[in-house]
């Protein structure tokens, strides 16, 4: 059997991410786990992680394309509130907690790019660990300069699960 494939899922729900940068946000996940749906690569695994001032691991990794799974993140994301700073160092170093070792470590960041912690030497610390990271810029207003930082970065206006999927397959 294939090794699988770890997606890890960080969602930016800091102040700065209020109105229709969080609409923007639980759009492009939602289209994200229509893409899983559709891979048939190798297995799939997915964890979930939030921050703003603080991270929370709301789902260990779990199979993608179990029902349980699909069903927790969108209840997650329809009660998701935006508050505090925007943490994305705190977040990338209790992300480097829970990697998996050995596999396919591919990180889908929704954000808008408004980082207030110093982030830059998390992410250099995180990204030997990291096959690819994407980036998907939530709202009009987001902070596309700070994003490029990312293998390559994704608008959610023209996001589709086809499109994702091929991030997906490239990361084999």
């Amino acid at each position: 059997m294939a090794e699988p494939l770890c997606v890890y899922v960080l969602i930016d729900h800091s102040a700065s991410m209020n109105g229709a940068a969080l609409e923007s946000l639980r759009q492009g996940v939602q289209v994200l786990l229509s893409a899983f749906e559709g891979y048939r690569v190798r297995p799939l695994k997915v964890s979930l992680l939030t921050f703003e001032s603080t991270p929370t691991l709301l789902t260990p990794l779990s199979d993608a394309q179990a029902e349980e799974f699909t069903t927790d993140v969108s209840l997650i994301l329809a009660t998701l509130e935006t508050a505090g700073a925007s943490n994305l160092g705190k977040a990338l170093r209790r992300l480097a907690e829970s990697l998996s070792e050995g596999t396919h470590n591919i990180l889908y960041l929704f954000s808008d790019g408004n980082f207030t912690d110093n982030w830059q030497a998390a992410l250099e610390a995180l990204r030997p660990n990291l096959r690819r990271l994407y980036a998907v810029a939530c709202g009009m207003a987001a902070n596309r300069e700070t994003l490029a930082v990312a293998d390559q970065v994704l608008l959610v206006g023209n996001l589709t699960a086809d499109a994702l999927l091929t991030t997906l397959r490239t990361a084999k």
